[in-house]
């Protein structure tokens, strides 16, 4: 007869048989992988062209993740490039691995260059430094400071990153919290519960009915075209209100207000916004919903990120000084936004004031909840920022050299909506190219016809986006290079 302890051994037998198992195949998926892109890239030459080999470098943002293969921008730059060229043939390999750093970046860089023999390297990596531990040499950087907890858990890390078992999870876990995110944030209140909450406050008076009846067709034209998205049409239909909108009132103030948005008229929005609150400044739910439309805006265009946070926590902490004692979820509601807008700017302590003060009034907040463990697994990253970013500096400089020794011309690359800054330098440092694929992100989500290039998961680009950084590195190859 089984003791206990024989069936827990057979089950810890068991789950570590299932873990290689789990192991093996994701090595053998990832060789497959490797040879099929290698056959897929078999090159074949053509009379009277000469063949050009570009190799790119990176992680999931090379990839291509969130798109299809044949539009990453590997695939589109090599489109691109055949396109305008008459008296060469462009080859481009993407080598993009999610997940990947720059450590293994460099550890791999001398397979690479001997597999691909490119003639020019372009280089988008440094984003996972801080999370995938495999190959870092982050113990030539480690800041002496450091706990021997936190010192035992990075190394940890660093031994497990070898197994790809493990870093499976670990992106899984990551994309799982980032999706998670997005789903809490756009939780919506219904139109049904705002009303029931501010009945009482919103009541109108007789005065109110009375313009009320005389506004009603006005109102109901102005509605109906909003549902339908004809906002230009909603907003003149308001306009031809006897005597024009009024900040008195609060459905046609709230309407207009948006139609503005929905337009990008943010000025006039805000302006209506202080004019309404002249005369309905105890309407926490009106000023706790333009806070969040300065967050989601904040969110959708990064290039308005800073201010439009800014403008977020100012209203939040207004509707907080406004709303009913009895009235918790819009309580809750102000404090989980808060909360995420402080982590996001690297408050962190005040971001776990909020935390603290909504699990006060909600104690099984999930939201909440995921957000303090979030903040305190992230101290070791924010600790030790100057360490990775000395090894950032270190990776680079080495694989610049190491093109160099081939004479292959590299080219380093910033992320999306990335300003310059170290990766510039490190450029400018080593001699190497850089081309700025950030501020081309951020010119076309702040002009007149804002674009989004991002895709579902708010992190990487979409097919849009993806062509936008091809378009921006053939742009830099031409003059640069000259290789037309």
């Amino acid at each position: 007869m089984t003791t206990k302890k024989q069936k827990i051994l057979f089950l810890l037998l068991g789950f570590v048989i299932s873990l290689l198992s789990i192991e093996i195949s994701a090595r053998s998926l990832g060789l497959l992988y490797r040879v099929y892109r290698l056959e897929n890239k078999k090159i074949t030459s053509e009379p009277g062209k000469q063949i050009t080999k570009i190799l790119c470098l990176g992680d999931s943002f090379t990839y291509g993740e969130g798109v299809g293969y044949k539009e990453s921008y590997p695939a589109q730059l090599e489109q691109q490039l055949n396109q305008g060229a008459e008296q060469k043939k462009f080859i481009v390999f993407n080598r993009g691995i999610p997940g990947n750093n720059s450590s293994m970046v460099l550890k791999k860089l001398w397979v690479d260059i001997n597999t691909y023999k490119p003639e020019i390297a372009l280089l988008l990596i440094g984003s996972n430094d801080s999370t995938t531990l495999e190959d870092t040499d982050y113990n030539f950087f480690k800041s002496h400071k450091l706990s021997k907890f936190l010192f035992f858990s990075l190394q940890l890390d660093i031994c497990l990153s070898k197994l790809k078992t493990y870093k499976l999870f670990k992106i899984l876990a990551l994309n799982l919290r980032n999706k998670f995110d997005y789903a809490i944030f756009e939780e919506m209140i219904s139109q049904k519960k705002q009303d029931e909450l501010f009945k009482k406050k919103t009541e109108p008076s007789d005065r109110d009915l009375s313009r009320e009846k005389e506004i009603q067709a006005y109102l109901k034209n102005a509605g109906f075209l909003y549902l339908n998205s004809k906002f230009p049409e909603a907003e003149n239909a308001l306009k031809a209100i006897p005597g024009g909108v009024n900040p008195q009132y609060r459905k046609e103030s709230l309407l207009l207000i948006n139609l503005y948005w929905q337009q990008d008229k943010y000025a006039l929005a805000t302006a209506l916004m202080q004019e309404y609150l002249k005369y309905h400044l105890q309407d926490a739910t009106a000023i706790f919903n333009f806070g969040k439309n300065y967050y989601l805006k904040g969110s959708k265009y990064p290039a308005t990120r800073e201010e439009s946070f800014k403008q977020a926590v100012d209203f939040f902490n207004l509707s907080l000084s406004c709303v009913d004692a009895d009235n918790l979820w819009l309580k809750v509601e102000n404090y989980r936004y808060l909360a995420r807008l402080y982590f996001d700017q690297g408050e962190n302590k005040l971001a776990e004031k909020m935390i603290t003060q909504g699990l006060s009034l909600r104690p099984k907040d999930q939201f909440l909840s995921q957000l303090k463990k979030v903040i305190s697994n992230s101290s070791l990253v924010q600790k030790e920022a100057e360490v990775f970013r000395k090894l950032l500096d270190y990776n680079l400089g080495q694989i610049i050299n190491l093109c160099r020794t081939y004479n292959i011309k590299i080219f380093l690359l910033n992320y999306p909506y990335e300003s310059k800054g170290l990766r510039e330098e490190i450029a400018y440092k080593y001699k190497a190219g850089f081309i700025d694929i950030g501020a081309q992100f951020i010119a076309a989500s702040s002009g007149g016809e804002k674009i989004n290039l991002l895709s579902s998961d708010g992190n990487h680009p979409n097919a849009q986006g993806y062509a936008l950084m091809a378009q921006t590195i053939l742009k830099s190859l031409y003059p640069e290079m000259g290789v037309f």
